[in-house]
């Protein structure tokens, strides 16, 4: 039974292409509440076969998330402009977005379930999009690229070891880089 599952998903996968991966991680991106990893992983897993572009895969996927982000994220702000400009909870959001807000859209994207939601109130709070944008992309990378790997490493089997503790290391790096960047401006605005 386990099997047949994995089949049916490697067959989806393969078959939606890089598109489809574009559109089901948009589809994960927005308040729709579908896991990622029934696609990420199958195709990490395809892509070590040889049967998809690994980069291509990583940037459809990180993309399609960013977009449904933006699209919880025009519609909350389209909502508050249209229904609750002056309501006492938008006040709060915007508070504690302004306190909170640039590690908020970064760390949320990379916790299960959390991650698809914080769009909202990024949009609720009219988080500038020059700040919104890259936070979350470059968490959304960081996901993706992880869940791509482990599949990766299921469709390799050894050879994927070597591969995936490189990987590994250029997300963690990543992850390091940014928030050192991010503490340093934050510290320096305060002084």
């Amino acid at each position: 039974m386990f099997a047949h599952l994995v089949d049916v998903l490697l067959n989806f996968v393969n078959s939606i292409g890089y598109l489809g991966v574009y559109f089901y991680m948009l589809m994960v991106g927005t308040f729709v509440p579908v896991p990622s990893e029934l696609v990420l992983l199958p195709a990490g897993y395809i892509a070590a076969k040889g049967e998809m572009n690994l980069i291509l895969l990583w940037l459809s996927g990180a993309l399609g998330s960013l977009s449904g982000a933006l699209v919880n994220y025009f519609l909350a702000k389209f909502l508050v402009n249209k229904f609750f400009k002056n309501k006492p909870i938008i006040k709060k959001v915007t508070k504690f977005w302004s306190e909170h807000g640039k590690i908020s859209a970064f760390l949320a994207p990379l916790t299960p379930g959390l991650g698809q939601y914080i769009s909202i109130p990024a949009g609720l709070a009219h988080m500038p999009l020059k700040w919104f944008v890259p936070l979350t992309f470059s968490a959304n990378l960081i996901w993706v690229g992880f869940m791509l790997m482990i599949g990766y490493l299921f469709g390799t089997g050894e050879k994927a070891h070597k591969e995936l503790v490189y990987g590994s290391l250029v997300l963690l790096g990543g992850v390091i880089i940014i928030a050192t960047i991010y503490v340093y401006k934050e510290l320096k605005r305060k002084d």
